[in-house]
Parts: C-alpha cells; structure tokens; sequence
C-alpha cells in the first residue's frame, strides 16, 4: 500500500495534540516522505531534546491511522523506554499523550496471549501497536526460543510472522541511533526483517551513517535559541575556587533555592504538584561516581543516602528505570551521579543542576548532558528565574567565560550566536540592546571587570514564554509591539549574582499582593456592570383590529369541499369485431358526505387557540378579547348555526388564524433594555507573582519597557506592583497619574477586575476590558483608554469609544451606582504631550 501526503490532517493531527511548531514540521516532513517511499524506506526525524518526540510519535500514530495503516510497531532500546511508551499510550495515565485520537490497541509479549490482543489480531479493521524492545526481536538462537517466534494459541502462527505478512507495517524507531552503533548490527537487522513498508526513525543524536536519511532536523542549539526548553546559565566562581567539595556545596545551594522556589510556585498555582528538584553529576569513572555520591551523603551535603541515585553500567535498565521516577512527588532523590556513558530513555523534567568532574567540562553542553536538564515542567516558562533555567556548574573562571563567549556559545547557540548579543548585569524588566559580539567573541576587559553576570540575548520572543503578541488578534495587537523584542538563549553567572537571583525569585514567589487604599479610597469597590437585552413592548389581543379579523374570515367564506366522481362502464366493440370494456368520468359529480363541527364547539376551539399563543396573559380582558375575535372571524367565514364548517375546512381557518395573530406578536416593537448592577471588587483580594518586580523608574523609555513585566514603586495605585500592554500609553498615563494632585487613586483593569464594556462590530456582540480605572480628587471615576495614534480611527475603536459613551450614560443614569462616572480616550500623542492627569483629560476625547 502507498500513504498519500495529506496536508489538512496533518494540521487536523497537530491540532489535536497541540504540537509545538519544530514537531508539527517534522510530522510534516516524515508525511511528504512517506507519499513517495518505496517498501523497505528508511527515514529519520533529529528533533532536539526537550522539543518533545514523543509527541512526534503520538502525532505520527494517529497519522498512519487516519491514512488506513492498522499495524505499527515501536522500537525501544530497553524496557525503560518501552515502559515509558506504554504510559504515553495508556489513557488515565500521567504520561498519556492528551490529545491522540486514534486510541490503539497497545500489544506488547507480555500481553500478546491475552484475549483482547488475539481478537485485535484477527480484526483487519483494529488499529495495533505493538510496543517491543529491539532485543526481543533478535533472532533465537538454537537453544533460546524467544516469545516473538513462538506460535500464538489464536492465530497459530506467530508474532513475527504476523507482522512480516503484514502489508501496512510501518516500525517507528525510538532513539535510532542506537541500531547503528557498530555493536548494533544484529539490532538493526532484527528491525529490517520485519520487512516493513517503511522504518521512521525519532533521534535526538543520529549515527553518522544515517544522516543521507533525515528528512527534519531540529538541533538542540535551536531549541535553546527559540525558548522551547529552559534558559541554561553556566555558573561559576568570582573567587576562582573550584575544588569538588566546594562545586557540590555551590550545586547543592542552588538545588535549595530551586526548591523554595518550586514549592512556594505550587502552593500558588492551582494545579501545579510540588516535584522535587535534582542536582545532576557526571563523571568519566565509576571511582569518580562512587567519590562524588560519598561527598554528597556526607553530613555537611545531603546527609542522606536516600537522596542519592548512582548510576552505573552495572543493571542499566533497573537503574534507568528509577531515573523514571525522579519526577514522581513521592520521589526523594535529589541528586544522580552518572558516569558519562549515558544511557537512552531520560525524559524528566525536573533536573535543574548540571554538575561535571574537570575533565568533562568541554562535555558540559553537548546534548547528551545539558539536553538531561532543558525540558520545562509546566511546558512553558512561568516567568520565574529559578524555575525556566537550568544551573551548568563550570570549573572555569568567570572572566574566562567571558573572554571566550562566542566559541562557547556556538554550541548551545549554532547560528544564532551571529545575531545575539551581551546584556552585562541585567536589570529585571528592563530591556537593553546589548553589546554585539565581536568576530572573535570576546569582550573588553573594562566590560569583563564590571560584570557578575550577562544574559545572551536573541532577537525576537521565546516561544514558550507566557503572553505571547501571536496570541492576540489583530484588532488586539498591544501598543508598543515594535518587533524590536529579544529572549535571552544563554545566561553567564558567578555564584553570588546566581544566590542573589534566587533569593529575589523565592522572595517574590511567597509574597502576596493584598489591595490597597490609595488617596483614602475605600476598597472593596463597587464597580458598575451593565448587562443589554431587547425586550418586546407587551401584547394583548384587544390590540387587533377586528374589522382585519373580519376580512381574513371572509378568505374562508368558500368551502370548496371535495366531490365524488361516477366512472361509466361501457362495452364497446372493435373493428374487428371483438367486445371489450370502457371506463368513461360521468360529467355530473356529487359532493361527498362531510363530518360537520358543531356551531358552538367552533368558537370555543377558536378562542382556546387564541389564549395558547405566546405572550397572552390569562385574564378576563384578554379572554373576552379573544372571544370577539373568534365572533368577528366567524362573521367574516359565514358561519353559523345552519352552515358551520367542516373538520377539515375549520382546522384550515383556524390554523390560518392563529398564525396571523402570531405574526402580530412577533412584529411588535422591540426595545433595549440595559440593567445596572455593582459587582463587589475585589474577588480574590490578593495577588501573587511569578517573577521579580522592576522598579518602573529605571524604565524611562519604549526601548527599555517589557511588556507585561510587573513594576514596582506605584505609590497611588491600589496595587503596589502592576503590569502593562503598552509604554507609550499605559505605562504613561499610570506615570501621571502617581505625580498628579488631581489623582486619588488608580487601578490598572486586568482579567481580575470586573469591568467590561460590549461594543458591536459589525453583526457581532464583543466585550473589552480598557486599560485603567482612575478615581480623581471629585470622586470621578475614569473609565481610562490608551491607543496608539494610528489606531485612533480604526472601525474597532471607533466602535469601542461609542459603546463607552453609551455605557458611561446608562451607569451614571442609575440609580444603583452611586458614583459618577466618565471616560477618556487618550491618543498616543496626547499621552506624550501631557504633563499631568489633567492634561489627559484636557487633549482626550471625553464623555461624561
């Protein structure tokens, strides 16, 4: 069989599971393969990790279903990975790939005499896949029968010769490289046996021999580049010590304040379980693994054997297998020594320090080590420096790490170190173009003396960061998004500016945010919302005009009611003499016989029919109404006692009558009817925040602003620390407001608050929430909106000043608010111009 590319379920697939865009392009790219290969093709995917093969995977499978394959087999290097798999394909598990739509019959040899598999195994219409490490696919040897060859009770014949008749076999291979090692030949050809229509291959380190097959690949340098994984940041010391006993120590630092963090962001979040952060050690030897995981049992480190993982090439698998359950909640371990022969099959997420002996330090950010510590827990950053990063502990000194940065970084960084640049002490919130690298990536000693730390920044945003400017549309589009942003790809420390970072980030972390009340402002407020609905004027049937109801009548004035016709048999004959029979129509009919309703019986069916319309109250007045309608269209239809109408002339009329009065009803006018209701605020009362606040006043221009930054040092505000859209509005108008005395207070309007304004766009209702609430020294509350100039006659806008016109008159004409409302709409020049609250007003367009 062939599997046709088909780009719409592609993104239908990748919509399902929510791929990451590098994932999506690789399902892509293995699709547009798989339309033009012949039986037998090999292809590799190189995605880097923490990008998230293993939805590539998930993807993949509900691909090769939806296209008619319905026999795939996944190939593990060992049962760790194969368990792994199994959990990302069991529903109800942690690990499972939310999102899959194929739902497959997972087989495994352990499960492969089960009932359920056998009659799988028989259903040429049952998605199966089959889940077996490479080794349980080698050949047997004479006195080793393996389960694979073994004949199935059901089918009676076995697992591999199933799948080597099986036309549509497609084997995806986890970890591929592994099966071109040069002491893999018997694994790959276990896999090629299986002669399958085609072998995809998931790696994050392909085997040189196999680079002619890649189809995608996604390197760990853009990865780290695009913000899909966490920040690395090489941490070293200003004092040059670097013993092994103080390098722990100084590991063992930041692994405590990664957990304070942790622990103080899961108490805060809703959803989030608390993981317990691990400390990673490499070394070349299993003496050096045995030396380092000694030190760290000691009194003075860890103190607890418990908290420790060795790992060894002694048992892998088993040893691989508790590394599986480092991010278990019940897990204790805080630290894994490992000697550098890596093992396949890490997937945690919560390594947060990477540590190397002395000779490994040029090891340090090659995938197989730094890619360990790079997958993000929640998915995406949550802001907070303790938490998006992984600490990398380097034996060299600062300044050399400074002098040599280019070359350094071109491993973490590829290409991308041509387009960045160094951020020397970095300010929270505040943005700097830094300093360019020069061509031979090293910096000038004045610099270099001067810095504890430096952020390698990338232009453009991080693709995993919170609130990203894609997600808005484009009448959302924030003010100030001048494409000038930049993500920071590499972060470089000394031991004291990372302490500093940490205990700034837990700090914040467990502080809350409670309202405050600025200017002698009462809080909670009271904050006006304001629900439309059309209402119909109410209807009564003395409204109809009797003599209309007449003449409708009248149209049944006519009974045509059916007739019988006579057929005549007559015999005739032919010319040639023979008689035959002939039915003719006679031309006199004769009315059929009618069952007719009696006289009474018409003008109570008529009213109790005009009473069950919508909208008629049950009262005398509207019962006697409907009585004289019924009277008057009898009148009009003659009927009477002598000549009252048929059953099925009177339900003709009657029906007819009804839904003219209907279309009365309907047609009667409609009117707008806006309720007034104070909404208490606030609900919750505090706040908390994931990263450390900025200083605003350190920001005095665009350049410098990050959107959506917490800034601290709001004195008038009912919140101490607030974030913004936009400087050249927002951030502005806040600013004037703090030095204006005509100002008692301000709040800035954000999902928390209750305040929204519906605005009609076309046929479409919408609703948006402005910008500020400022409360000046009148008691006038300013319903307060910024836009850049070049939106100030947009449709939207417009459309949006009109709704808080109308919605500042029908609040101030309530008398459930009993605050004066008002509302300005300030232009980005206006906000440039103006020196003080006053001069917003004064230059904006006002309505009140």
């Amino acid at each position: 069989m062939s599997i046709a590319y088909d780009g719409h379920l592609v993104e239908q697939v990748s919509y399902n599971l929510d791929l990451r865009e590098p994932n999506q392009q690789a399902l892509r790219a293995v699709a547009r393969r798989l339309d033009d290969a012949t039986p037998g093709t090999e292809m590799v995917a190189d995605l880097a990790t923490g990008v998230g093969k293993t939805y590539v995977a998930g993807g993949l499978l509900d691909y090769l279903y939806e296209s008619g394959v319905r026999n795939v087999v996944i190939v593990t290097p060992g049962t760790t990975i194969q368990r792994k798999t199994i959990d990302n394909l069991t529903p109800g598990h942690r690990k499972y790939l939310r999102g899959m739509q194929s739902r497959p019959t997972v087989i495994t040899l352990d499960a492969v005499e089960r009932g359920e598999v056998g009659a799988a195994l028989q259903d040429p219409d049952a998605f199966k896949v089959f889940v077996f490490t490479v080794q349980s696919l080698l050949r047997p040897r004479k006195d080793d029968r393996r389960r694979a060859d073994k004949p199935h009770e059901t089918l009676g014949t076995a697992v591999r010769e199933y799948l080597e008749q099986a036309d549509d076999l497609v084997i995806i291979a986890d970890e591929h490289h592994v099966y071109y090692s040069e002491s893999a030949k018997k694994f790959r050809a276990a896999i090629t046996e299986l002669a399958p229509l085609a072998t995809i291959g998931l790696t994050a380190t392909p085997h040189e021999s196999t680079l002619s097959m890649r189809v995608f690949q996604y390197p760990l340098s853009a990865a780290i580049a695009d913000g899909y994984v966490k920040i690395p940041v090489l941490v070293t010391r200003d004092d040059g010590i670097a013993d092994l006993r103080t390098q722990l120590s100084d590991g063992l630092t930041l692994l405590d304040a990664k957990r304070a963090a942790m622990r103080a962001y899961c108490d805060q979040v809703k959803g989030r379980t608390f993981v317990e952060p691990v400390m990673f050690v490499v070394t070349s030897t299993i003496e050096q693994a045995n030396e380092y995981r000694d030190l760290l049992a000691g009194a003075d480190m860890l103190g607890d054997p418990d908290q420790l993982l060795l790992v060894t090439s002694e048992e892998p698998d088993s040893t691989l297998a508790q590394l599986d359950h480092l991010e278990n909640p019940t897990s204790q371990v805080r630290a894994v020594v490992s000697v550098s022969m890596l093992k396949e099959g890490w997937d945690v997420k919560n390594i947060y320090v990477i540590a190397s002996v002395r000779s490994m330090e040029s090891d340090l950010l090659t995938e197989q080590i730094l890619g360990r510590g790079l997958r993000l827990p929640f998915g995406q950053r949550t802001g907070n420096p303790m938490l998006d990063t992984v600490e990398v502990l380097s034996h060299h000194s600062f300044a050399a790490l400074l002098k040599d940065a280019k070359s350094l970084l071109e491993e973490t960084l590829g290409d991308r170190v041509e387009d960045a640049a160094v951020v020397a002490n970095p300010v929270a919130g505040k943005r700097s173009s830094g300093t360019p690298l020069s061509e031979q990536g090293d910096l000038d000693l004045d610099f270099q003396s001067k810095t504890e730390s430096a952020d390698i920044v990338i232009p453009g945003p991080a693709a995993t960061d919170p609130d990203q400017l894609e997600l808005f549309d484009d009448e959302e589009a924030p003010q100030g998004s001048d494409g000038s942003r930049t993500h920071v790809g590499v972060s470089l420390a000394t031991m004291d500016a990372r302490v500093a970072a940490a205990q700034a980030s837990s700090a914040v972390l467990t502080r809350r945010l409670e309202p405050r009340s600025p200017g002698g402002i009462k809080v909670p407020l009271f904050l006006p919302s304001v629900v439309t609905r059309h209402e119909r004027d109410p209807f009564s049937l003395t409204q109809i005009n009797l003599a209309s109801v007449e003449a409708l009548g009248r149209q049944f004035a006519d009974d045509n009611a059916p007739t019988l016709t006579r057929k005549a048999l007559d015999a005739e004959r032919g010319k040639d003499g023979s008689a035959h029979v002939v039915i003719r129509d006679q031309h006199e009919q004769v009315v059929a016989a009618q069952t007719l309703i009696p006289f009474k019986s018409i003008e109570q069916d008529l009213v109790t029919r005009l009473m069950r319309q919508n909208a008629v109250a049950a009262a005398t007045s509207e019962i006697n109404a409907a009585t004289g309608i019924a009277r008057a269209f009898m009148t009009g239809a003659e009927v009477s006692a002598d000549t009252p109408w048929r059953a099925e002339h009177g339900r003709l009329a009657t029906t007819r009558l009804t839904e003219w009065i209907s279309t009365k009803q309907t047609s009667t006018p409609t009117r707008v009817v806006r309720t007034v209701a104070p909404v208490k605020w606030p609900e919750p009362p505090e706040r908390h925040e994931s990263r450390p606040p900025a200083d605003r006043h350190v920001i005095t221009k665009q350049s410098e602003f990050t959107r959506l930054y917490p800034y601290s040092g709001w004195e008038k505000s009912v919140y101490e620390v607030n974030a913004f859209d936009a400087y050249s509005t927002e951030f502005v108008i806040a600013g004037l407001c703090e030095k204006s005395s005509s100002v008692r207070a301000w709040l800035r309007v954000d999902e928390t608050v209750p305040l929204r304004i519906s605005y009609q766009l076309g046929a479409v209702t919408k609703s948006y929430e402005p910008d500020l609430i400022v409360i000046d020294h009148a008691g006038v509350h300013w319903v307060v909106e910024g836009k850049r100039d070049s939106e100030m006659t947009s449709p939207v806008v417009q459309a949006k000043s009109a709704a808080a016109a109308e919605w500042v008159g029908t609040v101030n004409a309530s008398d459930e608010v009993h605050e004066t409302w008002a509302y300005v709409l300030a232009s980005e020049s206006v906000c440039a111009a103006a020196q003080t609250w006053d001069g917003i007003v004064a230059g904006g367009q006002v309505s009140r």
